[in-house]
């Protein structure tokens, strides 16, 4: 009977010690950049964009908080070196081009996302998944 309380204790310890670890884990706070929280930003309206593309719908006009791209402060450990100005660049002129010509608006939009996906396998490839997503068929 001692030793099974013994071993009960001891597994008590254990649980308890995993708890706080979560604890912790659960309570750390990093920052989130300028430029990851725009780049949600520009996610989010172009899985609208999407859905007005394929409805055949209205686009209404280009995102100007999208410049923000060349000048939006980088996530720790990155930098706006040439490659990612480059495809910065890129991905605005194709984003401009799906309000301006909406006749091809399926292939801007598509070049675009391109960009932003060519750019991610070069400098942060964690969100490309959710990126390919946006593409339209």
């Amino acid at each position: 009977m001692k030793g099974f309380v013994v071993v009960f204790l001891g597994f008590i310890m254990v649980l308890a010690s995993c708890s706080e670890e979560k604890k912790e884990k659960v309570f750390e706070h990093h920052e989130v950049s300028e430029m990851a929280s725009l780049m949600k930003q520009m996610a989010h309206i172009n899985e609208q964009l999407k859905e007005r593309i394929k409805n055949v719908e209205e686009l209404g006009e280009f995102p100007a908080n999208f410049e923000k791209i060349l000048t939006a402060s980088m996530t720790k450990n990155q930098e706006m070196d040439e490659f990612f100005k480059r495809h910065a660049e890129l991905f605005l002129e194709t984003q401009r081009a799906v309000y301006e010509h909406p006749e091809r608006a399926q292939e801007y939009y598509n070049l675009s996302i391109d960009a932003c996906i060519k750019c991610h396998e070069e400098k942060c490839p964690g969100p490309i998944t959710r990126i390919e997503k946006l593409k339209l068929n």
